[in-house]
This record gives C-alpha cells, structure tokens and sequence, in this order.
C-alpha cells in the first residue's frame, strides 16, 4: 500500500514563481516520491538560468539606457 503524504501547495506552482530554496524543497519532495532526478534537476537548472539570463539581459537594458 503507497503511503499518502500531504499535499505541498509548491508542487502546482510553476517553478518561476518559487524562490531557489522553494524549488529545491520541491524537488527534493518529487525524487522522493519517486520522480526523474535527473529531470528534476534538468528543470531546476533550466529555470535557475533562465532566471539569471533575464537578469543579465535587465542590468544590459538598464546600462545601455544611460
């Protein structure tokens, strides 16, 4: 019989929305439940550097505007 665990508002969001420890958190949550790790660390790799791209490409926008 599969254990029922308590359900983590964290795991509907998309990962956009969560902060980094968040993110982990959930992760972490899912590969314990029996998801990809390797999936999961591929979507929480893509989104950290989507983050900082559109942060370099902000501070870029930001600079050439002076």
């Amino acid at each position: 019989m599969s254990q029922s665990r308590q359900h983590e508002p964290e795991d509907d969001m998309p990962l956009a929305e969560l902060d980094a420890r968040a993110r982990a958190d959930a992760a972490l949550r899912r590969i314990r439940d029996g998801s990809d790790p390797a999936r999961e660390a591929f979507d929480l790799a893509n989104t950290m550097n989507d983050e900082a791209v559109g942060r370099l490409g902000a501070t870029l926008r930001r600079w050439f505007r002076r």
